[in-house]
């Protein structure tokens, strides 16, 4: 399964760290081990307008730790206005582009399968 980063950044500084914190956690705890070779896909949703910030950064360590990232990334921006109650995308260009997002991973870690 390729691993699918998401960054959480929020408007208030707790959800900031907290977030953060427990990415940071998570990338301690993997190595060369869990992400050398696996293809990933980055994802960001902040609470105000969106930017690339974090998915430069998170596409960088994957670099180092020799994963390989899909050159698709999505950052949401004003995510409390992207859903609906239910939890859908309110944004049908948005939708697809997840769906794109998705088979783009999909194929690469196929073709990355057969190279190995």
């Amino acid at each position: 399964m390729a691993p699918c980063f998401v960054s959480w950044l929020g408007d208030w500084l707790f959800n900031i760290y907290f977030t953060n914190q427990l990415l940071k956690n998570a990338l301690d705890l993997m190595s060369f081990e869990q992400l050398s070779g696996k293809v990933t896909g980055l994802i960001s949703v902040l609470g105000g307008q969106p930017n690339s910030n974090a998915l430069n950064d998170l596409r960088i360590i994957m670099r180092w730790v020799h994963g390989w990232v899909i050159p698709e990334q999505i950052a949401i921006g004003q995510a409390w206005k992207a859903f609906s109650p239910e939890g859908k995308l309110l944004d049908e260009k948005l939708a697809q582009r997840f769906d794109q997002f998705a088979q783009s991973l999909v194929d690469n870690t196929r073709k990355l399968r057969e190279v190995s």
